[in-house]
């Protein structure tokens, strides 16, 4: 969770940075910071970042996450929007990292990885002070058709593709006064998933909505559960 936040305020800071390096579009139309014209006046490059919180859904009966401890962050480093001439559709495709955590609700069970399998079982009577999640990195791809409405209104949809190169496991307690940080890798996530993705923007500001419809893990390696996330979108 330390670790998200830091990649949040690293995000945030590099977008603020960025504002001073590149100029920001004064179209209202336009909510993203500018990072130049393309070939022609009706594409352009841009940058975004969204921070928002995990719902694990369809999540087995046994199993219960903590949603405002789950947390998601995404980076599109930098993003094509090619607008055709007297059109109020904007097409776009974008490349970056996204950052996402699964954290389970309580302090009474944690995940662990036997053999090639994940499974979800109860703290040791003297572990105190547990938090467990899985933790996921990503190369992802949103594609976007984007319209709008008003110079100050647009609404997006489209997929998001992601190469899911990394997760891992960390089970963080405490026993006797001694604190312990488990991580655990290779755990079986699927490596290549596409998810829905919906932008409402309104001026500088906006909010978004993508749903995960495969599940985290892969068939036959641990529980099958997969995700609802929402927040910010700059």
């Amino acid at each position: 969770m330390k670790k998200l936040f830091i990649l949040a305020f690293l995000a945030v800071g590099m977008t603020a940075n960025a504002e001073t390096l590149v100029t920001v579009d004064d179209d209202p139309e336009k909510s993203l910071i500018d990072l130049g014209q393309g070939a022609d006046e009706n594409d352009r490059w841009s940058m975004h970042i969204n921070v928002g919180v995990n719902v694990p859904t369809s999540v087995p009966d046994d199993m219960s996450f903590a949603p405002f401890r789950s947390w998601e962050i995404g980076w599109t480093v930098a993003q094509y929007d090619y607008t055709p001439k007297d059109w109020k559709t904007t097409f776009s495709a974008g490349i970056g990292f996204n950052w996402r955590s699964y954290t389970l609700r309580g302090h009474s069970k944690i995940f662990v990885k036997n053999g090639n399998l994940v499974g979800v079982y109860r703290a040791d009577d003297d572990m105190e002070d547990v938090s467990s999640d899985i933790h996921m990195t990503s190369l992802s791809m949103p594609l976007l058709i984007k319209q709008s409405f008003s110079k100050k209104f647009a609404i997006s949809l489209g997929a998001q593709l992601n190469w899911n190169y990394f997760a891992r496991i960390g089970n963080e307690f405490e026993i006797d006064d001694d604190d312990y940080d488990v991580t655990t890798k290779k755990i079986g996530q699927r490596p290549f998933t596409v998810d829905v993705l919906g932008i409402i923007e309104f001026d500088d500001f906006g909010i978004y909505c993508k749903y995960s419809p495969m599940s985290v893990l892969k068939t036959n390696r641990g529980p099958e559960f997969k995700s609802l996330s929402f927040g910010i979108y700059f």
